[in-house]
Order: structure tokens, then C-alpha cells, then sequence
């Protein structure tokens, strides 16, 4: 069994003549790789542009993508070094405010686009490299690019990824105990005790805004249904009582012991995915992304996806785009820094992310075989519904308000905000 790996990972892509490494290796120390083959100009090298690029990317989570999409650049820029550090942690934009600030950001780096106020932060501070008029942005839908537009200029590469949540569940834990997937939220619910009577924790936590997020809005969509879809044109108030209701029912579970007896002493996404994958939790929510960290991590482990249903029986997906990377615009690598983002926004680029995570394709032209994939999003089923949380952004002054239920999030569950207060102080913030 594979753990999760906590020390920083780099990998560097060198021209010269080296094996490739598998792009899903499990060294424990700095993974490399090399572009072994002087690639001719049939296939489309480009030797002209030189030098080394360091890219930030904000979770371990997308890992493979960023190791299948260095490996996809380095064999058409056989001449560019290409190294990367994952900053896990609710600290990312922490970490990358005090490098832009030092002069020291790293050349490329994930930003979260519109969702939040940071890139539009980075943009108005002058941290960000305009690539409106350098990369062509030709493969990327509209709705999908608007999460990298500020002001009418494009400062990051989204991906064509449509990223939804899910519940993971250990198939041979329900197996033993004779548990089936639930069709109904009171089932679902149902279960959770009889996971915790069983000795399980019923749903692997941990005290993470960003987590307690992606667990919201699915249990949001399941137990109001009509709520949810009057997000996607905005005819429903953030601060409604279905909203604040949701809320109720998570600090219940909590309460309940749901998520486990010390669950707030569990921070981070790769303690929450190791109590699964371990066995000590039943079943997992979060983000279709997790999909390949959790084989990864325990490739012997027999696990399953499904959406929370709602009490009619229906189910839904909770979708939104992915946004990739920035350039910093002081930048001393500039000329390659803009051949890696060309190389994230074209065709090629797109279906090497998509593929490396086994993601939902935001697009007819990439496609994704994975199975759990097509457990998590049977789109012929299912229905798509809006983020409570790209509401937040769309609509509030300077996403604002997405910004504020992230920061305050946590303090609702240590109670130190009101449910009443927490979402009243988010409506002050919409437009």
C-alpha cells in the first residue's frame, strides 16, 4: 500500500538523452524525468526556446496532472527545464502573497481565477502577466475561460475540466456489512449511523474550509433541490433558508460524531484521503480530482462513487471549471514561461490534464475511460447544477463573498459564528 507522500515533490525535465519516468512514479524523494528523444521538427520540437521554469501548483491532488502535462511540454521544448513544488495546505496563498511581495514567485502558479478575490488581488498589484494578446486560446470554451478574464484580459489558463463532487465509499466495507448505495437522502443518512454503529467513521473531514465546501453543496442539491437550481440564474438568495438549513444538517452530523470523534485535529486533504483509503473511514466526499490520489494511495482498495441523492430519488452534480496557471510577470524566463501556457491551453495540453486526473471532460473532443468517472458523472442521468460557491463569486463585489465563506467557514463549525450571522454577513457582501 502507497501512502501519501508529504515531503515536496519536484520534477525536472532535462534535455537529454534518459529514460522518461512513469508519470505516476512513487519515489519518496524528488521525482525526475527526461526528454529522451530529440524529437524532429515533424513532430513538432521546437529547440529555439530555452532555459528553466518553477511552477507552483496549490495540492497534491493534482500531482499527476502537472507531471503528465511537464511531460507532454518537455518533448515539444526538448530545451526547457521545467521543475515544480506542490504547496499543500489551506497556506498556498499565503505562501505565493509573500513570494510575489520578495520578488521571488515561482515563474508559473495556480490561482483559483474569478472564484476568489487573489488572482483579481495579483492583477491590480501588477504580479500577473497579461496573456490576452500572447496565447491563443482557441480550445477553451467561453464559460470556462471567463474564470481566468479580469477586467476583459485573460492572466490564467483554465482547464477543460469539469470538476464536481462525489462520494467515494469502500465497496468491500459495504459488502461485509450488507450495505447498499443509498436512493434516498433519509437512507443516506440512515447510513451514516450505521457506520458509526459499525465502528467506521462515516464520512472521512477534515477541518478544512475548502473540504466542508465540497461537502456543502452536494448536500445542498440532495436535500433542496429546487433551491439549487435557482442558483444557476441567481433568483434565490445566498442567505435563504435552504442555505442556512444545509448548514444545520452538517454541524447535526458533526454533533453526531460523523466525522469522527477528534475530526478537527484532521487539517489537511491528505490525512482525510489517508483515513479512507486506510480503512478507518466508510466513505469519503470530495472532489472528482480525488479520484486518482485515492488509487494511488492504496491501488488494492475496491471503492466506488455516487451522488448524494435527493428524497425523490433523483441525483445531481455539482459542476464547475478548473482554472490552471498564471505567469508572474517578473518573470526572467518570460519566452518559455508563455510556450508552457500555449502548451496548457491547446488540445494536446487539455487532454493530458484531463486524462492524467481521470477527470469529467468539460468538452466533446477529450474524453475520459475511467471508470470510477463514469460512477461519479453518468451525465445522461444526471443533472448538472450550479456551485453554491461560483454564485458567491459571480456575484458579490470582488468575489467577496467567496472569499468571506472560506475564511469564516471553519468558524461555524468551532462555533464561533452563528449559522444566522455567518450567512447574513455573506448577503451583505452580493450584489
Amino acid at each position: 500500500m502507497k501512502w501519501i507522500r508529504k515531503a515536496k515533490r519536484t520534477i525536472s525535465m532535462l534535455c537529454c538523452a534518459a529514460l522518461i519516468s512513469a508519470a505516476f512514479s512513487g519515489c519518496g524523494t524528488s521525482d525526475t524525468a527526461s526528454s529522451s528523444e530529440k524529437t524532429s521538427s515533424a513532430s513538432g520540437a521546437d529547440s529555439g526556446i530555452s532555459g528553466n521554469l518553477l511552477i507552483w501548483e496549490h495540492a497534491y491532488s493534482f500531482e499527476p496532472a502537472v507531471k503528465a502535462i511537464i511531460k507532454g511540454f518537455t518533448a515539444k521544448y526538448p530545451n526547457v527545464g521545467v521543475n515544480y513544488e506542490i504547496k499543500d495546505g489551506d497556506q498556498y496563498y499565503s505562501l505565493l502573497s509573500t513570494a510575489i511581495q520578495s520578488g521571488e514567485a515561482p515563474d508559473l502558479f495556480w490561482t483559483n481565477g474569478t472564484a476568489n478575490t487573489n488572482m483579481a488581488d495579483y492583477v491590480k498589484n501588477g504580479a500577473l502577466y497579461d496573456l490576452t494578446k500572447s496565447v491563443t486560446f482557441q480550445d477553451i470554451n467561453p464559460k470556462s475561460l471567463s474564470l481566468a478574464t479580469v477586467d476583459g484580459s485573460v492572466y490564467s489558463v483554465p482547464w477543460m475540466t469539469i470538476d464536481t463532487r462525489a462520494v467515494y465509499y469502500n465497496k468491500d466495507i459495504f459488502s461485509k456489512n450488507n450495505w447498499k448505495v443509498p436512493v434516498k437522502f433519509s437512507e443516506f443518512e440512515s447510513l451514516l449511523e450505521k457506520e458509526k454503529n459499525a465502528g467506521y467513521i462515516p464520512i472521512s473531514m477534515p477541518y478544512s474550509a475548502w473540504a466542508l465546501l465540497f461537502m456543502y453543496e452536494p448536500v445542498l442539491s440532495a436535500m433542496h433541490v429546487d433551491y439549487t437550481k435557482g442558483l444557476e440564474n441567481y433568483t434565490v438568495k445566498v442567505s435563504d433558508p435552504p442555505a442556512q438549513d444545509t448548514m444545520n444538517k452538517l454541524l447535526e452530523w458533526a454533533d453526531k460524531g460523523y466525522y469522527g470523534k477528534n475530526w478537527t485535529g484532521v487539517v489537511d486533504g491528505n490525512a482525510q484521503i489517508l483515513q479512507f483509503t486506510s480503512g478507518k473511514a466508510a466513505m469519503d466526499i470530495g472532489g472528482s480530482w480525488d479520484a486518482v490520489n485515492i488509487a494511488e494511495n492504496n491501488p488494492k482498495l475496491n471503492f466506488g462513487a455516487f451522488q448524494i441523492p435527493a428524497e425523490d430519488g433523483t441525483t445531481g452534480m455539482v459542476g464547475t471549471y478548473s482554472n490552471g496557471f498564471s505567469i508572474y510577470k517578473q518573470t526572467k524566463n518570460l519566452k518559455a514561461a508563455l510556450a508552457f501556457a500555449q502548451y496548457c491551453a491547446s488540445l494536446d495540453g487539455q487532454t493530458a490534464w484531463v486524462q492524467a486526473l481521470n477527470a469529467i471532460p468539460g468538452v466533446k473532443t477529450i474524453q475520459s475511460a475511467s471508470g470510477i468517472t463514469k460512477e461519479i458523472a453518468d451525465v445522461s442521468s444526471k443533472e448538472l447544477y450550479t456551485s453554491y460557491q461560483w454564485v458567491l463569486a459571480t456575484h458579490s463585489s470582488g468575489s467577496q463573498a467567496s472569499t468571506r465563506f472560506i475564511n469564516d467557514l471553519p468558524k461555524v463549525f468551532s462555533k464561533k459564528i452563528s449559522v444566522k450571522d455567518f450567512f447574513a454577513n455573506l448577503e451583505k457582501d452580493m450584489k
